[in-house]
């Protein structure tokens, strides 16, 4: 298949700024992947240790899965494959290990899919309520000519504001420490990128026991302020 390489416009920036906006109405603040847990316990108590956590998740998990999983989407989507596009968005959700995360990714690529139609997309093709948000991402992103590369960027920026924000209210920390640590995070966001484009899709999967872990206790967690 011929490489297609699109060249980003100015309005396609305004674009992958939108989709990675904490403003975008898809409810991503509404849940921790577990960090509430070790927050929780005191393993994440400080700026390092939250740091620390992140990155292990991106470079371990979102490295390994979401990015690899991304670039075969938005491929596909480009190819207009929608059998590529089913089969790699069904593999992500069997990919999510709790229940929580699994609802996170499908409540938030619903989301994301009524935001789309009310924006005028045809999806008559799409499973709205079992489609992952990095499949609606990467259609969003084919379809306003963003480039593939800034795309994953505007993806992993947006999950690492998340859980910094999340980190700074559970510990907590202050702002200015939040901007410390996603500064941080820019050269392993680049790591990650660059480490997802060259996985072998025979080697797609994340490694994050302990995230995991963290995630399933929360399914049990007696008090919780984000949801399970």
């Amino acid at each position: 298949m011929q490489k297609v390489t699109i060249v980003m416009t100015d309005n396609a920036l305004l674009q992958l700024l939108r989709l990675s906006s904490q403003a975008l109405p898809i409810g991503g603040y509404a849940y921790s992947q577990g960090l509430e847990t070790v927050c929780d316990n005191g393993t994440i108590d400080d700026e390092e240790s939250l740091y620390v956590w992140i990155q292990d998740m991106l470079r371990n998990g979102l490295a390994y899965l979401d990015v690899p999983v991304f670039s075969l989407c938005f491929d596909a989507h480009q190819a207009q494959d929608q059998k590529q596009v089913k089969y790699w968005n069904d593999y992500l959700l069997a990919s999510r290990e709790t229940k929580e995360i699994l609802l996170e990714d499908t409540q938030m690529g619903a989301s994301l899919a009524r935001l789309l139609v009310s924006l005028d997309f045809n999806l008559d093709h799409i499973n709205k309520k079992q489609c992952s948000l990095v499949t609606l991402f990467s259609l969003a992103s084919v379809h306003w000519n963003i480039d593939k590369n800034m795309a994953l960027h505007g993806l992993l920026w947006a999950w690492c504001e998340n859980q910094v924000s999340i980190g700074i209210k559970l510990i907590p920390l202050g702002q200015t420490s939040g901007q410390i640590i996603l500064t941080r995070l820019m050269a392993d966001i680049n790591h990650a990128i660059e480490c997802g484009l060259n996985v072998e899709e025979e080697s797609i999967g994340s490694s994050c026991p302990g995230a995991i872990m963290a995630s399933m206790q929360h399914e049990e967690q007696y008090s919780r302020l984000f949801r399970s």
